[in-house]
């Protein structure tokens, strides 16, 4: 049986008005407008519409890939290139978009000009190629290959259509074209009879790829002939044919005539042949594709791995930064413990030669030693809740804790308001309580609200090193004007209030402020406006982390005509 298509044109023209019917292969008839005149069943089951639907459409109203400019210079393209090969996107009836590939050949027949334009589904192709076009430089000059050779048959299909009638004539030019495809295909093609699954004609793709002659197939089956690596994936295929009359991107592997493997994408659909039903075959090499897929599979673990290593990297480093910086806060702290310091020794110092004077002069009395005793005990209590608050201050935090950022950022001003007073600077912190209605400022009295609405959750330690950093930050903005002159008296204000469900804490000053050059990289590690060894340029990068990621926070800075603004914003716990 030499070639089934050139030896029964009576089959070809019924198989061929088979596939008009099938969804296999859509075709549209288009007239000079862009109005569609008719389609073949296989169009409207591709698209989701009647024949009546399509037929009542203009092409404009498919095409979701070409704006109507566009599609105006489409047809003059086509109607000068006669046959013209391009993509888009067509639109289905439920909305959804479908990748394809047009090849439309432009007629004039007793004066009326028409197109008649394949649709094929490239979707997967188009999926195929947006993975791999990085690395598949082989690929695509394949596929150039391929278009070249596709739109070269499709010239010389066309220029036969010239002299036909549009009834009759498509119809047998139908015809042609698909034994032209058969033929010509690249793709394997074959077609098998369903009940035994015999070969009943192959094309030369199918020779090329399987690596067997045409004697070798026909009459046989493909277990017969061993070609499905998996006999049961066979099975499958044929089943789902069976069931729904077509399968469509089948992957399996198959076995050439020498051994060899190749990975096949196939797709298969039901026809009539004289009385019974055939099975319409069409495979694709894939084997290049899939090997390129596992390659770059395998480049993406390598790489999600070494992402992984350097992250873990990075943490650790972040981790040694963040001890590093906690450190040199610690020398802040010890600094300004001993300005806590200084003057309840003096007091000591002298309360001490004094009850020493009234000693050698017989003063002593019981209640001057009563009260010599009670203010040496008060001082002493003093000096050791300093250095409680201090240790506190420094303690890891192990867990994740809720914790009143009002309470936290006192306890730390009074830590440090001493050394801050004699720098000139005067601290000041603002508290709304917004359900008592009462705005409450100082750092002496602890601005209890009994509604308690500025409760967060954090570290609460890693909250306290924020603060502390904004706050050094200002002190040493101030002193840096204090040096030109340009101020008479420093402040740092804290304001806290609730906004909705979140906390906003603001730590303004008057000091040099931020120079909008410089705005941008403040949050940036190692970057510092500081003279050399006068900062590390990793507090304000700290900060951010600390807000944004340990306490899912944020932090900016606003503007402000007096210095600088920064504003916290946390989400409470109430």
């Amino acid at each position: 049986m030499n070639n089934f298509f050139e030896n029964n044109n009576e089959f070809n023209r019924s198989y061929l008005a088979s596939l008009e019917s099938n969804p296999f292969l859509p075709v549209f008839w288009i007239d000079l407008n862009g109005f569609i005149f008719k389609v073949n069943n296989a169009a409207c089951a591709y698209l989701g519409y009647s024949h009546e639907e399509l037929t009542s459409m203009n092409i404009r109203q498919l095409d979701a890939g070409n704006t109507p400019e566009s599609m105006s210079q489409l047809v003059q393209t086509i109607r000068e290139k006669k046959v013209h090969r391009f993509e888009t996107l067509h639109r289905r009836k439920d909305g959804s978009l479908i990748d394809v590939e047009i090849i439309s050949n432009h007629h004039t027949i007793d004066g009326i000009e028409f197109s008649f334009s394949f649709a094929f589904d490239i979707s997967e192709k188009k999926k195929n190629e947006r993975a791999l076009i990085e690395s598949n430089a082989e690929m695509t000059a394949l596929t150039d290959r391929l278009e070249k050779m596709v739109e070269e048959k499709t010239a010389e299909l066309s220029a036969k259509l010239k002299e036909l009638e549009i009834s009759e004539h498509v119809a047998r030019q139908n015809e042609e074209l698909f034994i032209n495809a058969f033929k010509t295909s690249q793709d394997a093609i074959n077609l098998n009879d369903i009940n035994n699954g015999t070969y009943i004609s192959v094309n030369d793709g199918f020779i090329n790829i399987m690596g067997y002659t045409q004697e070798e197939v026909i009459g046989k089956s493909s277990l017969d002939l061993n070609i499905w690596k998996s006999p049961d994936e066979r099975k499958k295929l044929v089943n789902d044919v069976k069931q729904y009359g077509y399968c469509h991107n089948f992957e399996a592997d198959f076995v050439r005539k020498d051994g060899t493997v190749i990975h096949g994408l196939m797709s298969a659909s039901i026809q009539e042949y004289q009385g019974k039903k055939v099975l319409l075959n069409v495979s694709k090499d894939i084997t290049q594709i899939k090997k390129l897929e596992n390659e770059l599979k395998e480049l993406n673990s390598q790489l999600r791995k070494k992402v992984e290593e350097e992250v873990s990297v990075i943490r650790r480093q972040q981790e040694i930064i963040f001890e590093q910086k906690k450190l040199a806060d610690m020398g802040m702290m010890i600094n300004a413990i001993a300005h806590q310091w200084r003057q309840p020794l003096n007091i000591i110092g002298l309360r001490t030669q004094d009850i020493s004077e009234c000693y050698r002069e017989g003063l002593l009395t019981d209640e001057y030693v009563r009260e010599f005793e009670e203010q040496q005990m008060d001082t002493v209590e003093y000096l050791s809740s300093t250095i409680d608050d201090f240790r506190t201050f420094f303690k890891p935090d192990d867990n994740v804790t809720e914790f009143d950022v009002t309470g936290e950022i006192i306890t730390l001003l009074k830590l440090i308001e001493i050394q801050m007073f004699a720098k000139g600077i005067k601290p000041l912190v603002s508290y709304l309580c917004q359900d008592d209605h009462i705005e409450k400022a100082g750092i002496k009295d602890f601005p209890q609200c009994r509604f308690n609405d500025t409760l967060v959750k954090g570290y609460k330690g890693e909250f306290k090193q924020v603060i502390i950093n904004l706050v050094y930050n200002s002190i040493f903005a101030i002193e840096e004007k204090y040096k030109q002159n340009r101020i008479k008296d420093g402040y740092i204000h804290i304001k806290i209030h609730r906004s909705g469900k979140n906390v906003v804490i603001n730590v303004e000053d008057n000091g040099n402020g931020i120079p909008q050059d410089v705005k941008p990289h403040i949050f940036n590690p190692y970057y510092t406006t500081k003279a050399e060894g006068k900062g590390t340029g990793m507090g304000l990068y700290l900060a951010k982390l600390i807000i944004e990621t340990h306490m899912n926070g944020t932090i900016e800075l606003k503007d402000t005509e007096q210095g600088a603004d920064f504003e916290i914003t946390l989400p409470s716990v109430k």
